[in-house]
């Protein structure tokens, strides 16, 4: 399968997020960063799943 493509906003996006989270240095900043993150990250695989739900019937 080909990876996904990024858009060009999306890398944009992608360039100005990763310098933020370099420049964190309180370590309970990124422990709140990364909790969100994770939770985000399950979101989209349920909403993924219930888009293809949806699609196939």
């Amino acid at each position: 399968m080909d990876p996904i493509a990024l858009t060009l906003g999306q890398k944009f996006e992608l360039e100005k997020r990763t310098r933020d989270i370099t420049a964190i240095t309180d370590v309970q900043q990124l422990q709140a960063l990364t909790k969100d993150l994770l939770l985000a990250w399950q979101q989209e695989i349920a909403r993924s799943r219930a888009a293809v739900e949806d699609a196939l019937g």
